[in-house]
């Protein structure tokens, strides 16, 4: 019988509502029920939902009725009850007397007065929260060869936490962590004992341009990025008490560069721009070096974590980055297209570091 015969709509069936029927070649549920749920998008969002309105907050330490916890969360009774008994089902919640409590699981998501939360990246009403849901869109990138940001936001990433507005509060907290692994290899570097002055091009929230002041106390630093990131840094040097040392410029990289310092670095930004971005991008650094001046250029290659198996962070990479996958050979090729050649090569586990001069 067609669908329209049926006198409803015919809609599809959602995971994990598939029969086996006769004659299906999936005969082995248990296999079926396994893809199904490693397809699974429903948990994921739910527990990514629950942070964002706070609920192991707001449950409060003497439980709270779903009429409770739709007004204290400021959402529709209906479709939040649905939510509240997944959380359950998930071992979130508990529902007894009428009442929703947190189990012991459930405790773990709620946030202590003044320390780091560390489920921060899950709110969805967050920068990062948002850009972790990036691969959603991976078939983009496998079909495109490019990141999701445009499909998602119809710019580059950095442009759009630029352009929202509100993303300053989250990037100051996001400022209180320290420069990425292996960043030894390039605060230790030997350029630093001849230079004087470094401009920090990308810089985002100054973590790695304070690094490099606190340990060779004779640098000056200008960072350089959009205008959210440029605010962050200015505040973090302030309290920092390197403000007389440092000075934010919140501007386009693309526009030209502050001349005459001594090293231009790059840490971790050719990724997020294809070769024809990132020729551009170490062109506008060779104009401001002159013929005096060094480029540094750093590019992180995570490896294997306790949180990230290694074939997610790489596909997460892929979608989220240009070419997170370029080594010397490429970034020696990329140099020598803008004018440089490289003259100095430091490797550290997961990072890399290039000395390019004209």
């Amino acid at each position: 019988m067609a669908p329209a015969a049926t006198g409803g709509r015919h809609r599809a069936s959602p995971p994990g509502d598939h029969a086996t029927r006769e004659g299906d070649p999936m005969t082995d549920g248990t296999l079926h029920q396994q893809i199904t749920a490693l397809a699974d998008l429903v948990t994921p969002m739910a527990v990514r939902a629950a942070v964002t309105l706070r609920i192991a907050d707001r449950v409060g330490d003497d439980g709270a009725t779903p009429a409770e916890l739709a007004r204290r969360t400021g959402t529709r009774p209906r479709p939040l009850g649905k939510l509240l008994r997944h959380l359950v089902s998930l071992d979130i919640l508990a529902f007894d007397g009428g009442r929703y409590r947190l189990t012991e699981l459930g405790s773990a998501l709620r946030r202590e007065d003044g320390a780091p939360w560390p489920f921060a990246p899950l709110d969805l009403d967050g920068v990062t929260g948002q850009t972790g849901l990036s691969v959603i869109h991976l078939l983009h990138t496998l079909r495109t060869g490019e990141p999701v940001y445009r499909r998602m936001f119809g710019t580059d990433l950095w442009s759009y936490v630029d352009g929202r507005g509100d993303a300053d509060d989250e990037l100051r907290s996001e400022a209180l962590t320290a420069p990425a692994p292996d960043a030894e290899v390039l605060v230790e570097h030997p350029c630093w004992s001849a230079a004087r002055t470094f401009v920090d091009v990308g810089g985002n929230t100054g973590a790695l341009a304070e690094a490099l002041l606190v340990r060779h106390p004779h640098l000056r630093a200008t960072l350089l990025d959009l205008p959210v990131f440029a605010r962050v840094a200015r505040r973090r040097f302030a309290e920092s008490g390197l403000a007389d040392r440092a000075a934010a410029v919140g501007r386009s990289f693309f526009e030209p560069l502050p001349a005459g310092a001594d090293v231009y670095l790059l840490s971790a930004v050719l990724a997020d721009w294809d070769d024809d971005g990132a020729v551009r991008l170490l062109r506008n650094c060779a104009d401001a070096a002159g013929r005096d001046g060094a480029i540094l250029v750093s590019e992180v290659r995570p490896v294997e974590g306790p949180h990230w198996p290694g074939t997610a962070m790489a596909l997460w990479l892929e979608a989220t980055t240009a070419d997170p996958d370029r080594g010397v050979e490429d970034l020696t090729a990329l140099a020598a297209e803008a004018g440089l050649k490289v003259t100095r090569v430091d490797r550290a586990p997961t990072r890399l570091v290039l000395e390019l001069h004209a």
